[in-house]
């Protein structure tokens, strides 16, 4: 289907010829369109995109966190130990059990010279 445009020196070839040129024009626009839809939506490249965003807010947050543990490393020290000695509770509590019990007993050796 060719238009014809409203100047009269454009004859009915020339019209065919320039909307040949504006379909061909058209459809590269789409292609290109198309083809960045397509590098826009893939996911390694959005991977990228997402990263190289959020890189310097990571950056920003990391040292910040490092500077929060600097200024308060003994007390994240003493939580630390508070968290070991909490998990380790039980066993400290059968070693020192075991230890007082043995202290208090008597060795097996005297018992049997008092019955003699």
């Amino acid at each position: 289907m060719t238009l014809l445009p409203k100047d009269p020196k454009v004859t009915e070839r020339n019209s065919v010829i320039l909307t040949e040129a504006e379909r061909r024009n058209l459809r590269r626009k789409l292609k290109n369109s198309f083809e960045l839809a397509q590098d826009v939506l893939n996911p390694r490249n959005r991977m990228k995109r997402f990263v190289s965003r959020n890189k310097a807010e990571a950056k920003r947050v990391a040292d910040s966190t490092s500077q929060i543990a600097k200024k308060n490393a003994p007390l994240i020290g003493a939580i630390g130990l508070g968290a070991l000695l909490f998990a380790a509770r039980r066993p400290i509590s059968n070693w020192i059990s075991n230890l007082r019990t043995t202290k208090t007993q008597m060795p097996h050796g005297d018992e049997d010279r008092n019955q003699i």
